[in-house]
């Protein structure tokens, strides 16, 4: 074969692949809502879908090249190496492209920092709750994709034998693609400062690269605009003063039963009686925020007191919770128990830092979250049992029988019918928004076996008198959309249906409350502080309230992997954090119904000191940096 008939026979071949990225991408883009917009952005969005085509397929190409040249040199007649190099990274190139069209249709965000971290971080993949029925699924794609690369190959293999003198050209390619680059990014610099309509490619483009490029439209005359990606980072100054306590006479227990996807509107009598009827003699708040829209912000805020976006710096510092810590200083007996892993997320890392590895029980010994839920909770009531009477004790445990695939046993099935299983490996949003409510059935079944178990708990409290001196808090760790606003699951968006959670706190001898107010999960630990004794104000550990007090907020916080939403009755503000992501700043009404171009433009304006609020709030535990002295 001659090198100019093999170099053909490539061309081709990437063509064709490049043709099918399109289609893999464009089931993300959303052609038909953006021609609508008008046609500026309906033509930026073509020019940079069939732009970013080439960049996603550029290291196949690139690394196909590179084997093509390495072969020439030491066996300059044989393909094989060349085209075993051209199937594997295009198999690679498509499969990947597909695994990010299917992340986007079901959760609305493309692979980031954060389905990284779920993969190379241990526990992470098993936080899933795959099926074996998923595993096969996702091998028989795989070769799926492998099998349609060789098929390709073959085809122009056979196509080239009948007409070998067929020339596909791509001289100008280089350069074109150079230009339209500039275009693209540039124009969307442009926008920034005139029209404000080209924010839809960022949102749509897989990977979209936005820049500003603020000091050269500065030179042009444009006035620049505020940074929408907020910076915060820094070294931890946290507490901001040390925690000083009146260790009280007669110490509290407590019980914290936290669980996973746990949605605000199932705490009712029907799907929950256990959980009811307890909360009717405890203090209810039925507008609860989490921190979070996925565990690790949840659960971090909750124990933190404060927004999700610290997180990052407390893994990094390996500091736990200042609760914690005056727990451990008042010699409380504790242990923690977890139907999924501390590790994933690192909790061990961060909230847990300084808990002993004996404390944290998180080994599994079956297959099934609602399984490990009853498991867990007998070790817990065993824990109790044997404990020390004469000191206070802390427990915690954290709950997966609502986690997708969603877990229970056949005696805790209240909704029919109901999906004997969810594949991931062929899930689709439209089967979804065919097949919701069966799988939403299956979520109330596993919701109701959460409450079997918090009951088993509240029997053994009152047959051991342990509700005369026992606080006890129960909170979801976020919430959990069922294709209310388009999405499955949770982790995508800030809308209600994935951050709102049941949130109840007990307290012995207090008078029954139910509140309507906004809280949030950030008022946990500064409610539960000056039980302990604990007499600092909140603001020195804390951005929360004591919700016991009838302290309340008018806005809160909630953050993902790399953006936090300002939250108030009437906007939801969404905003990258330093730079980790690929969106822009978005806005919504409070109830998660969409904003003109114009109610945002004035929203934006009249939420201007909030805005900067939200920055102070955001790098208040940070140390300040001391001002530059001048040199003598």
């Amino acid at each position: 074969m001659t090198a100019s008939l093999q170099k053909n026979i490539l061309k081709a071949y990437f063509l064709i692949t490049y043709l099918i990225v399109l289609g893999l991408v464009s089931d993300s883009i959303p052609f038909t809502n953006i021609y609508e917009q008008g046609w500026l952005p309906f033509s930026f969005m073509l020019i940079a879908f069939l732009l970013y085509g080439i960049y996603y397929l550029l290291p196949a190409i690139t690394i196909t090249a590179v084997v093509r040249f390495i072969s020439q040199r030491f066996k300059p007649n044989s393909s094989r190496a060349i085209y075993l190099a051209a199937i594997l990274t295009g198999s690679i190139t498509t499969l990947l492209m597909f695994a990010n069209a299917k992340i986007f249709s079901l959760y609305g965000m493309f692979f980031n920092g954060f389905i990284l971290n779920l993969v190379i971080t241990p526990g992470g993949i098993e936080s899933l709750g795959g099926s074996s029925a998923s595993d096969v699924g996702f091998a028989l794609i795989t070769l799926g994709f492998l099998s349609l690369q060789i098929l390709i190959l073959w085809l122009v293999q056979g196509f080239y034998a009948r007409k070998p003198s067929f020339q596909l050209s791509f001289k100008f390619l280089p350069i074109a693609t150079f230009a339209l680059t500039l275009l693209v990014h540039m124009g969307f610099a442009l926008d920034r400062y005139t029209t404000q309509q080209l924010h839809v490619v960022s949102e749509s483009i897989p990977f979209y690269q936005t820049v500003s490029a603020t000091s050269f439209f500065k030179k042009l005359g444009f006035k620049p605009l505020r940074d929408t990606k907020l910076k915060v980072k820094g070294k931890l100054n946290y507490p901001l003063n040390p925690i000083t306590y009146n260790k009280p006479a007669k110490p509290y227990n407590i019980i914290w039963l936290t669980s996973e996807s746990w949605r605000a509107d199932t705490l009712n009598e029907k799907i929950m009686p256990n959980s009811w009827d307890f909360a009717k003699n405890a203090a209810r708040f039925t507008r609860n925020y989490s921190t979070g829209n996925g565990t690790r912000m949840g659960v971090f805020g909750m124990f933190m007191g404060l927004p999700g976006n610290y997180w990052f710096s407390f893994l990094e510092s390996r500091r736990g919770s200042a609760f914690i810590d005056v727990l451990q200083q008042q010699q409380y007996q504790m242990s923690f128990y977890t139907s999924a892993k501390f590790s994933y997320p690192e909790f061990d890392k961060t909230i847990f830092a300084h808990v002993p590895i004996e404390q944290l029980n998180d080994k599994l010994e079956a297959s099934t979250g609602w399984e490990n839920d009853r498991n867990n909770v007998s070790k817990l009531l065993s824990f109790i049992d044997k404990r020390d009477p004469n000191k206070p004790f802390f427990t915690f445990m954290f709950f997966e029988s609502p986690h997708a695939r969603y877990y229970f046993p056949p005696e805790s099935v209240i909704a029919t019918p109901y999906r004997d299983d969810i594949n991931y490996a062929t899930i689709s949003k439209k089967k979804f928004k065919d097949d919701i409510a069966p799988i939403k059935n299956r979520y109330i079944n596993s919701v109701h076996h959460l409450d079997m178990q918090f009951g088993r708990i509240f029997e053994y409290m009152k047959a051991h008198n342990l509700l005369d001196n026992t606080i006890v808090v129960l909170i979801g760790d976020h919430g959990e959309e069922f294709m209310e606003h388009g999405f499955w699951g949770h982790n995508s968006t800030f809308v209600d249906q994935q951050v709102r959670t049941p949130l109840v706190i007990y307290q012995p001898g207090m008078k029954p409350s139910i509140s309507e107010k906004m809280t949030s999960h950030m008022d946990v630990v500064p409610t539960i502080m000056p039980l302990l004794g604990v007499t600092n104000p909140s603001s020195d550990y804390a951005i929360g309230y004591n919700l016991l007090k009838g302290e309340g907020r008018n806005h809160t916080y909630i953050s993902d992997w790399d953006k936090v939403a300002y939250v108030d009755d009437e906007v939801k503000i969404t905003q990258p954090v330093n730079g980790k992501g690929f969106t822009l700043l978005k806005a919504s009404k409070g109830n998660d119904e969409p904003l003109s171009n114009e109610e945002r433009k004035v929203i934006l304006l009249k939420k201007q000191s909030a805005m900067l609020q939200l920055v102070n709030d955001l790098s208040k535990f940070f140390k300040k940096k001391e001002p530059k002295t001048a040199k003598q």
